[in-house]
């Protein structure tokens, strides 16, 4: 199915949302394609989950030290790095779906979740269905 966009915006990490918003804002029809997760490497893989996994840490041995600030703990202080990556995960799915859900609750965007394939100039959907989307100027924030 052919569609006609006045930009294309492959990523959604960083630059792309804030160019998206801006552009959609401006009256621009936009398609907006993202190959996996909302919100790019920081908020997927970088800065937010390294964040919660580094406040995980500061809380453990902040408690280690309790001693030093008149508070007593009944044992020994231990780490569960299943429930650290858990709440890890949770922080960062939260970050992704609020940056998917606002890309697509923005009028004149269509948020695609798939890859670009650049030999059929088509983008393909999880769902198997492609789009062979025309504009008039395309932006790659992709990231790393």
């Amino acid at each position: 199915m052919a569609q006609r966009f006045d930009a294309i915006i492959i990523g959604t990490g960083q630059a792309g949302p804030a160019l998206a918003a801006r552009l959609a804002g401006a009256g621009m029809k936009l398609a907006v394609i993202e190959r996996g997760r909302f919100g790019g490497t920081c908020v997927n893989t970088g800065c937010i989950p390294t964040k919660a996994l580094i406040a995980s840490a500061y809380a453990a041995q902040l408690a280690r030290r309790a001693a030093e600030y008149g508070v007593t703990i009944g044992g020994p202080v231990a780490v569960d790095m299943r429930q650290v990556k858990a709440r890890k995960d949770e922080i960062s799915g939260r970050s992704s779906q609020g940056v998917e859900q606002w890309m697509r609750g923005l009028d004149n965007v269509t948020s695609i979740r798939g890859m670009p394939a650049s030999s059929t100039r088509a983008a393909c959907g999880s769902t198997g269905s492609c789009w062979r989307p025309t504009r008039s100027s395309l932006t790659l924030a992709a990231g790393r």
